[in-house]
């Protein structure tokens, strides 16, 4: 439904940074046009709303929404290039408004080819080295990360679409609440690779609890699913060691995680961590 303008909730969401709403509209409705042209990543990008802004420019580096496997990188191209009425694309409108980080970002992605195989290139060589450097920091321990938390590159992509925040949330060490609070004021804690694993799939993964309640905590979305229907509930039952998966799927319940999700064979979390011979965990899933 829109209002009188035309806009949708994307659009409301986008205009004030509403990311937590934002993640719960499906990919259509945040590309919808209103009625002057705008599309959701216009208005985010007008308002300077980078959190919504990332969030959106980050979906197209999906599979499953880019569409490569059919498009290459043209769908992209011509999501990132829409026009409002008076000729203006989301770039130009970050621009206008004087949001140079912002403008940035979207530049970036415009500048980023997604292949027919879903793979990722147009880094320069500058932010190939940014990343690098970020990557080496999140496979040591917190300590290590500190240095660098203030740098804006942790959402970076390499060809699978994987982040350095990724890489954090998916290394356990990386545990520091006050890090964490660090890294999310700049990175996309709602950001996935081209398999649609998010940054909280890493964390369930490793059994990170910190980093998904930090995750959480910043707006990412606590039952989305990959592109095989895992949900990050999921993702702890099969990869986690016992304890680990316990603590972080308490982590994940606690805010509203869906046990009842089926993933591509029709297995829940439940029959997962039968599978997986995780007893405790079962036990807390049958509640």
């Amino acid at each position: 439904s829109t209002d009188g303008s035309g806009d949708t909730a994307a659009h409301l969401a986008a205009r004030r940074d509403h990311l937590r709403l934002l993640t719960l509209l499906s990919f259509d409705a945040k590309w919808l046009q209103n009625r002057r042209g705008a599309t959701p990543l216009m208005e985010a990008a007008r308002t300077g709303s980078w959190r919504c802004a990332k969030h959106l420019l980050h979906l197209l580096r999906q599979k499953q929404f880019n569409e490569c496997e059919k498009y290459g990188n043209s769908e992209r191209e011509r999501l990132l290039g829409l026009k409002d009425v008076d000729g203006r694309t989301a770039l130009d409108l970050a621009r206008l408004g004087d949001h140079s980080e912002l403008a940035s970002d979207i530049e970036r992605e415009m500048r980023l080819v997604v292949s027919n195989e879903g793979y990722i290139s147009g880094l320069t060589d500058q932010e190939k080295a940014n990343r690098k450097q970020l990557k080496l920091a999140t496979s040591g321990n917190s300590a290590g990360l500190r240095q660098l938390a203030t740098q804006d590159g942790y959402d970076l992509p390499d060809k699978y679409g994987r982040t350095a925040l990724m890489w954090a949330a998916g290394n356990s060490n990386c545990s520091d609440e006050y890090l964490w609070e660090q890294l999310l004021q700049l990175a996309d804690p709602t950001c996935a690779d081209m398999w649609s694993e998010s940054c909280l799939h890493h964390a369930a993964w490793s059994g990170n609890s910190v980093a998904a309640s930090a995750l959480l905590h910043s707006g990412a979305s606590v039952n989305a699913q990959d592109e095989q229907s895992v949900s990050p509930l999921m993702r702890a039952t099969i990869s986690a060691s016992p304890s680990a998966a316990t603590a972080v799927c308490r982590v994940l319940l606690d805010s509203g995680s869906d046990w009842s999700l089926e993933d591509q064979l029709g297995r829940t979390a439940r029959d997962l961590a039968r599978e997986n011979g995780k007893a405790e965990l079962e036990a807390l899933l049958r509640g």
